[in-house]
């Protein structure tokens, strides 16, 4: 018999995936980049206002200091927007985001520095805030918490070491390091609140993508949402989505059971549950004798109500937790989560005696149908892939069949 394979499909989706993603990423990153250069712009726009409007102590000096700094920070950011035009996915990393953030906390710290005396050095942190917000949001927990660091490395560094460009009683020390211990509070936990929930929306992204791919084995997990939000109901509403596209495109036309499709993403979900579990997972393997011979005689009609039938009586059988599935042709599959040998084979005898006794009548004549079952079985913590199951449990029905057919092998 021909070995079993996961379908082709499905399998190339699973090597196309990753590179699917980093390519969204990569150009989900070139549009960050060059729409927040306009946040930055304003930002700049707004603190140099606002620094003309109240800077009377201000000299020449501080605002040729002050008219440079703006100037290169415009042209940076502006080469910069321009650089994420035209890199390619590889190198629009974490490096050139660092160095904006770099640019950005270099910028509030010389306009703070320059415009007024120490006791007003806390604004670098104010202003540092929206850094730290759109870093986190955007572009991960590591990168915010590196904002977070250099934001606080940069207030007690003028707070502390720098000479005052504009004369005045630095803070006391007290005060510095209740800002600096506020400010690495709040903006703690802010970070690693955004770092959460961009993580949860890259899983998320992930099942998405899969769905694209057309593997329909993503699924959120609500009840590990440590900070539940509107990102949990839109989770949930995903799984009822999914849970119902399943319903109608993952049925067998002919026999209203499970398809192939279908059954291969379900047996892999059930494999990883297997292995987090370290429980047991058991495929039945099922194959009507002299199929052939029932569609010659009889008609292909005929074969088709055999096969109705027979998926019927496998319904019947079959628990709630067990997925039963048309697997190609006459070949049908059963799928018994948490199911060690004993009941495994418990299930194949009970089924097989079932077929045996059922009476298959096409148009007053009675159809001579028995059926043939391998029995494979796997433990999480085997060393193992779907595919191997399902050549065991092909191997195990090939021995059922030369030995003489109605009968099963494991």
């Amino acid at each position: 018999m021909a070995r079993p394979e996961i379908s082709k499909e499905l399998s190339s989706s699973y090597v196309q995936l990753n590179d699917a993603l980093l390519h969204d990423r990569a150009l989900l990153q070139r549009e960050v980049l060059i729409w927040q250069r306009l946040v930055r712009y304003l930002m700049v726009v707004v603190a140099v206002g606002t620094i003309a409007l109240v800077g009377q102590r201000l000299d020449q000096r501080g605002w040729y200091i002050i008219g440079g700094a703006a100037a290169a920070y415009f042209v940076f950011n502006a080469m910069t927007a321009l650089a994420a035009r035209f890199l390619t996915k590889e190198k629009v990393g974490q490096s050139l985001q660092a160095s904006i953030l770099g640019a950005d906390i270099a910028m509030i710290g010389a306009l703070v520095y320059v415009s007024g005396p120490p006791s007003q050095y806390h604004r670098i942190l104010l202003l540092g805030f929206l850094v730290l917000l759109l870093t986190g949001f955007y572009f991960g927990r590591r990168l915010g918490l590196w904002a977070l660091v250099l934001l606080l490395t940069a207030y007690l560094g003028v707070s502390f070491l720098g000479t005052p460009f504009i004369d005045g009683p630095r803070p006391l020390m007290p005060v510095v390091a209740f800002n600096a211990a506020l400010f690495f509070f709040s903006g703690g936990v802010t970070v690693m609140t955004l770092g959460s929930f961009r993580e949860r929306m890259d899983h998320f992204r992930l099942m998405c993508k899969r769905f694209e791919l057309g593997d329909m084995s993503g699924e959120f997990e609500p009840e590990k949402d440590r900070l539940p939000d509107d990102l949990t109901l839109v989770g949930r509403s995903f799984n009822e989505m999914r849970g119902r596209l399943i319903e109608l495109i993952g049925t067998d036309a002919l026999t209203g059971v499970v398809n192939r499709r279908s059954f291969e993403t379900r047996l892999s979900r059930e494999w990883r549950h297997a292995k987090r579990r370290d429980s047991t997972l058991a495929l039945l393997m099922i194959d009507i004798d002299h199929f052939k011979l029932v569609n010659d005689t009889h008609g292909h009609a005929a074969g088709d109500i055999a096969l109705q039938e027979l998926a019927e009586i496998m319904n019947i059988t079959a628990r709630e937790t067990d997925v039963v599935a048309r697997f190609g042709g006459d070949e049908f599959v059963v799928l018994l989560p948490d199911t060690g040998w004993q009941g495994a084979m418990t299930f194949a005898e009970r089924l097989r005696k079932n077929v045996d006794d059922h009476s298959f009548m096409v148009e007053g004549a009675e159809l001579d149908i028995t059926i043939s079952i391998g029995v494979a079985l796997a433990r999480g913590t085997d060393p193992i892939s779907v595919v191997d199951l399902l050549e065991y449990a092909d191997r195990s029905l090939y021995k059922a069949k030369s030995g003489g057919r109605n009968r099963i092998s494991a």
